[in-house]
């Protein structure tokens, strides 16, 4: 996964099932935060244990206004657009 992200220069990756629901996020500074430090214990570990599962979304209704609200009261650089059903 890190590799996916330096290969395409972007500091997150959505966490999807085979019908592209959402179900997380994974940043940068979750592989360094939370990978690097357990794999100094020698432990794997999947997406699903270090993903951001609280993910703030927008909606493609959402205004650009909104968006921006929310990015500033939650301190985010980035929020991913789903539709009615978390889709992306």
């Amino acid at each position: 996964m890190s590799k996916r992200m330096v290969d395409n220069d972007v500091e997150c990756l959505p966490v999807i099932d085979a019908e592209r629901v959402l179900h997380g996020l994974i940043t940068l500074s979750d592989i360094v935060t939370k990978v690097v430090y357990r794999s100094a214990f020698g432990w794997e570990l999947k997406a699903e244990e270090i993903m951001t599962t609280n993910v703030t979304t927008g909606t493609l209704d959402s205004t650009v206004l909104d968006v921006v609200k929310a990015m500033k009261n939650k301190h985010l650089k980035r929020i991913l657009v789903v539709d009615a059903k978390r889709f992306l």
